[in-house]
């Protein structure tokens, strides 16, 4: 833990000075375009056409696992897709687990059934994230394009019976649909034996950038709704300050209606220093709203991380003007920040607690 402390104090060191961190402390593999649902908020169905050069195989994310361990990485996510659709995903999880790096994985919770569940029991990741945007299965089912809320709270149950010591998150996509309802989601959440629930804002760029704005129908907020989510926001804060879930801070919360009229926040970036993505593909770059330009393919993730293609990355991301508010970057940026690491230093101790215990 010391050593990582100091890793994180020269990352900050490094932003400040625009100069490359010796680390990657955080490490999101984007595993696989697959997925088996039709999200209103995501084309990412649409795009599951095989790719000519086809998604990296086993072995070379291994390579990038070992790359990863030489690079101090402190907790590797795997997502996609749904990441339950590629079959040597246990092994992958087996493997990061072998390098004594911590592993996060988010599903959309379908594919959570007993022989899956005792697959992941063995593979020991330390916590999951499954994607429940609602209480009531008609909104659940509406956002996530088939009548699968069932199917996930299931999931989530039998989950908790078979491996109870695995730290379980719920993700809620915040849209005009479901903003109504989250302060209540929590005491859902805890009726179902999560350890967390993190709410995140309808995005129009990261993972979903080029998807057409008419296709997210009436999901995204507009000016006229901020009061209202306002008053919702406030009502979450109070029910998470009551609550024993980890959540999101209230930094981050608050925050979250200033996204949509343009008077949020605007903490330094630290996508390209202290963390990167890569995709099923291969390509490296900061974050899910940038394309990569170099490929684990061709090159080391290490030799990719310190190459002068990747620095140029890192200055987009100086002068990024995106609009983002997303539970990744956003809250590793406050808590980064002077402000951040002292007033959400409980939920700081609260994340290590998840992810890496």
């Amino acid at each position: 833990m010391f050593k990582n402390i100091l890793r994180f104090l020269q990352v900050k060191k490094c932003r400040k000075a625009e100069k490359v961190p010796d680390s990657i402390l955080f490490l999101l593999l984007w595993i696989t375009n697959n997925c088996n649902l039709k999200c209103k908020m995501c084309d990412q169905w649409k795009t599951c056409t095989p790719h000519p050069s086809g998604e990296l195989p086993t072995e070379e994310w291994y390579s990038v696992i070992d790359s990863a361990e030489k690079m101090h990485t402190m907790v590797i996510s795997l997502t996609g897709g749904e990441i339950f659709l590629r079959p040597d995903v246990f092994r992958i999880l087996e493997y990061i687990r072998k390098k004594g790096i911590a592993c996060h994985i988010c599903t959309n919770g379908t594919t959570l059934n007993e022989s899956v569940i005792s697959k992941l029991a063995d593979s020991k990741p330390n916590s999951i994230s499954i994607s429940l945007d609602s209480y009531r299965a008609d909104i659940h089912n509406e956002l996530r394009g088939t009548n699968c809320f069932d199917t996930v709270i299931n999931g989530i149950r039998l989950l908790k019976k078979i491996i109870p010591d695995i730290k379980t998150g719920i993700n809620y996509l915040i849209c005009r649909k479901n903003f109504r309802d989250m302060d209540r989601m929590i005491t859902f959440a805890e009726k179902l034996g999560v350890d967390q629930i993190k709410f995140a804002p309808i995005h129009t760029n990261l993972q979903h950038r080029n998807k057409p704005l008419q296709t997210f129908e009436d999901l995204l907020f507009t000016k006229e709704d901020i009061p209202a989510l306002e008053i919702e926001i406030k009502k979450l804060i109070h029910a998470s300050s009551h609550s024993k879930l980890q959540t999101i801070s209230a930094t981050f919360a608050k925050g979250i209606p200033a996204m949509y009229d343009g008077q949020r926040k605007k903490f330094p970036c630290y996508a390209g220093y202290i963390s990167c993505s890569i995709n099923p593909l291969g390509m490296v770059s900061p974050c899910i709203d940038m394309t990569g330009t170099e490929s684990v393919r061709e090159k080391l993730l290490e030799d990719i991380w310190h190459s002068a293609s990747f620095q140029q990355l890192r200055n987009k991301v100086n002068t990024c003007s995106q609009n983002c508010w997303d539970t990744t970057n956003t809250e590793l940026n406050i808590r980064c920040s002077t402000q951040g690491l002292i007033s959400e230093f409980g939920q700081i101790l609260k994340d290590i607690r998840f992810y890496l215990k």
